[in-house]
């Protein structure tokens, strides 16, 4: 089978020419595959060194693993190059940028500077950290980590390990891990189709925007408790981009937002079932503002087309900037249209 795979693909090490071949053969590849393909046939070419004696073989594949060990040498100063060309260009463009803010007023640049240690904060990762799948413990782990997230998520999360796997599996030789991959994917596969079975994508609860979830905490009031409140704070703190709930975690029990939101949403659904949830003048009910709080509506779209959104009010200072601005740049009254006055 392996003097198969090796004819099919054409890639070897046995000496240098094969060594240019297989390179020029995975030109048309994608880089990560190029990578990998090199690094794996550089591995068995170590291997095969360990275990033979001939004089004239050893001297060929030496040859051979030179012109891969130079080819990763390559690609690697062409990645630094990369890099270094963009931290010019970055370098460059904050330049320009320090020259335009120069004009503005001592007050201004100090709320810019505010503005800008603010930019520079990186914003929650969108992806739950950990998922693996070297083998079915790996997988198991995934699964368990992906557990009361958002249905939708969880299946997404599982195809893209699958499928990851999969182009792993394509450029591994190692028999162990071959078979602990595998094991991994079969458990996934496991995992999709008892979802499917148990119609699990029902339980999605999308997300309603946090211009209603404000509307809906003015509504409430009084009505609302300490974990609501802590939930919309986060839902604030990632601008409304719920996906990125999924890293932040709630100070009570560590549990990240999306699970803690699911969770009470589960129990208000099921406390509400039968609850109406609009009045007669198109205002949601307390029950349903319950789960407006949760940034979650059963009828999203009525809700969409009743409710009015509230934007976020700006801190004092940024409107006096905004004010300063649009009044140097003419923005009030024109030249023009005072002289017409």
């Amino acid at each position: 089978m392996g003097k198969d795979e090796k004819e099919d693909t054409g890639f070897g090490f046995k000496d240098k020419a094969k060594a240019l071949e297989t390179i020029r053969l995975l030109e048309e590849h994608d880089p990560n595959y190029r990578r990998l393909t090199v690094r794996g046939l550089l591995g068995r070419a170590k291997r095969v060194l360990s275990m033979t004696k001939a004089e004239d073989k050893i001297k060929n594949i030496k040859e051979a693993m030179e012109v891969f060990e130079n080819w990763l040498a390559d690609l690697d100063k062409n990645k630094e190059k990369k890099t270094e060309k963009k931290e010019k260009e970055d370098k460059k463009a904050k330049e320009v940028k320090k020259k335009e803010k120069d004009s503005d007023t001592s007050s201004e640049s100090d709320v810019e500077m505010e503005d800008k240690s603010k930019e520079k904060k990186e914003p929650p990762s969108d992806s739950v950290p950990g998922l693996g799948f070297k083998d079915k413990a790996a997988a198991e782990n995934a699964i368990q980590a992906l557990e009361g997230r958002d249905p939708d998520y969880q299946k997404l999360a599982v195809k893209g390990l699958i499928g990851r796997a999969k182009r792993v599996l394509t450029c591994t030789r190692d028999e162990s891990k071959l078979s602990n991959i595998k094991e991994a994917i079969s458990r996934f596969d496991q995992f999709l189709d008892d979802f499917d079975t148990m119609h699990l994508s029902k339980q999605n609860n999308p997300y309603i925007s946090l211009g209603i979830v404000r509307t809906a905490l003015n509504m409430a009031a009084d009505d609302v408790t300490d974990q609501q409140k802590a939930f919309i704070e986060a839902y604030q703190s990632v601008n409304g981009e719920y996906k990125r709930l999924r890293t932040v975690p709630e100070k009570e029990d560590g549990k990240t937002w999306d699970i803690v939101r699911n969770a009470a949403l589960k129990d208000l659904k099921e406390k509400h079932a039968e609850a109406k949830l609009f009045n007669d003048k198109d205002e949601p009910t307390k029950e349903h503002l319950e789960m407006l709080l949760w940034a979650y509506s059963p009828e999203a779209a009525r809700v969409k087309k009743y409710v009015p959104e509230t934007k976020e009010e700006k801190p004092e200072r940024e409107r006096e900037r905004s004010d300063r601005k649009r009044r140097s740049s003419g923005g009030d009254e024109s030249p023009s249209k005072k002289k017409k006055e």
